[in-house]
């Protein structure tokens, strides 16, 4: 049964936090160095392992909100100035779980000064405050840092440049805080340590528990967003995906348990997608030899995050391998028969059938008769397992209108949620 099979709530935060900055040199490790200042300053400030364990969760995600990799670098390199839109964002994607939504203040209000806490009435006597103005002084701290210069060289002018905000954009009491755990080498060669995730990792900032199929698909669901939130076209691919591969794997006779991986497998295929730049995810037109290439590395990150997490090693290989063909000329492995068990199989015909049934900027969505001609054409040349095929073609109105009540959900969630932010 599931509840055997669970995900490890921390390594899931950890991987995801680490992918979120693959994108651009400039970006690497932000999310986790980040998360280190943090915690150094919710140590000195005495907060108790909950107030901690929310501070981290916001600091690991914090530029959630930032959808794309060319948001992400324009909110590190202060190129956009319009910072509200991705902590909107960020609140509402904490919101749709559980184990984010307490930190979701935090992470909204992560460039709130606290002149602006003090005209809404709110004071740093306010857990969630507090925990926004260290994280809002970490994210300037790691952003002000130069990638170019040794880390000693800088940190007295680190130091200065953080002080000058006391009394406008921070409390004069978190920068205090700072003064007191940034007066010495170590804490400033250790937020420069090529292992500080690892490192952090081990301090238990987060509970190490195993999340149950509820738990796990509640934030899956948030992160999966990330990615299919980058366009209206893609709103709804990931579930749609999902309730491809449920659809098949009941038709088919897989376990319960399995069901559940498949689902997981579903909404997290495309999560190596934070590493594709928006002109190459959103492009309205077919993508070049060389923009496919920069595409194709997905599925390998979406594996390498997903073989992370302790408890998802099925979910890993399913989702990781949504993109091979049973004739080995898939990627990125380049895969064959031996190492696409049916979970692989149900994967790969799921995100083909989305994909064909989903409108892109340069055609139109294709009705039942397409997706069913498309996806035999592709068994008939070895790239699809035809009798993953032809089970979804034997029972494809069934299934589409599973498709089809999943995408709706999402939709109005988006519309009403999200779409009217900048």
């Amino acid at each position: 049964m599931w509840r055997h099979l669970t995900a490890n709530f921390a390594d899931l935060l950890f991987s995801v936090s680490e992918a979120m900055d693959l994108v651009d040199p400039s970006l690497a490790d932000h999310q986790v160095r980040t998360a280190f200042v943090s915690a150094e300053l919710a140590r000195a400030a005495g907060l108790d392992f909950e107030q901690t364990e929310r501070l981290s969760i916001a600091a690991l995600l914090h530029d959630i909100g930032a959808l794309s990799p060319e948001a992400k670098i324009g909110v590190h390199s202060s190129q956009d100035h319009r910072l509200e839109p991705h902590c909107l964002r960020g609140g509402e994607l904490f919101r749709e779980t559980a184990w984010l939504a307490p930190a979701a203040p935090i992470v909204e209000w992560h460039h709130t000064s606290m002149q602006a806490h003090l005209g809404a009435g709110r004071s740093l006597g306010d857990p969630a405050v507090l925990g926004a103005q260290i994280l809002c002084l970490a994210d300037h701290l790691e952003r002000a840092i130069r990638r170019d210069v040794f880390i000693l060289h800088q940190s007295e002018e680190l130091r200065a440049g953080v002080r000058k905000f006391a009394g406008k954009l921070l409390h004069a009491d978190v920068v205090d805080l700072f003064d007191a755990v940034s007066g010495n080498d170590h804490f400033w060669l250790e937020l420069e340590s090529r292992d500080l995730g690892p490192q952090l990792h081990k301090r238990n900032l987060l509970r190490s528990v195993g999340l149950d199929y509820a738990a796990t698909r509640s934030l899956a669901g948030a992160l999966k967003d990330m990615t299919d939130f980058r366009a209206g076209f893609t709103v709804t691919h990931s579930t749609s995906v999902a309730a491809y591969a449920s659809g098949l794997g009941a038709t088919l006779g897989f376990a319960e348990n399995e069901l559940q991986q498949l689902d997981l497998a579903g909404l997290l295929h495309d999560i190596g997608k934070l590493a594709v730049p928006n002109a190459i995810f959103c492009k309205p037109a077919p993508l070049t030899p060389a923009e496919y290439a920069v595409m194709r590395q997905h599925s390998h990150h979406t594996h390498r995050i997903l073989s992370r997490v302790r408890g998802l090693e099925k979910v890993a290989k399913w989702a990781g391998h949504h993109h091979e063909r049973l004739d080995g000329s898939g990627y990125c492995r380049g895969s064959g028969p031996p190492d696409l068990d049916v979970g692989a199989r149900v994967i790969a015909v799921a995100d083909v059938a989305s994909a064909i049934a989903e409108r892109r900027p340069y055609r139109e969505a294709g009705d039942a008769a397409t997706v069913r001609g498309e996806l035999r054409a592709m068994a008939r040349k070895g790239w699809l397992d035809a009798m993953v095929v032809e089970a979804l073609a034997d029972n494809h109105a069934e299934i589409a209108a599973r498709v089809h009540a999943a995408q709706a959900e999402v939709e109005a969630r988006y519309r009403a949620r999200y779409a009217m932010i900048g």
